[in-house]
């Protein structure tokens, strides 16, 4: 991560925050010998929007035979974890 004084960021900032978004670099931002805040990219966005799920989710490999497996497996491990309760209740 790089380490900037906070004046350092203040000379450039939209120059600063334009290196961090487009090559995904996180920047300390130093006061003194603190370190104050830290400037990152946000989370990385999908490229998959909404509309475009379902297509996406019909062309992902079928289970077929496997599925009866899996969901064997998965009762299987179920079965080991003490009943949920219910939060609510």
């Amino acid at each position: 991560m790089h380490r900037l004084t906070v004046a350092e960021a203040e000379r450039d900032f939209a120059g600063l925050v334009n290196r961090v978004y487009s090559e995904g670099i996180g920047v300390e931002l130093q006061r003194g010998d603190n370190v104050i805040a830290y400037l990152t990219p946000a989370l990385p966005r999908s490229r998959l929007k909404v509309r475009d799920l379902h297509a996406f989710l019909q062309g992902l490999p079928k289970l077929q035979d496997d599925a009866d497996a899996f969901l064997a497996d998965v009762r299987e491990i179920r079965r080991g974890f003490p009943a949920e309760a219910d939060p609510w209740g």
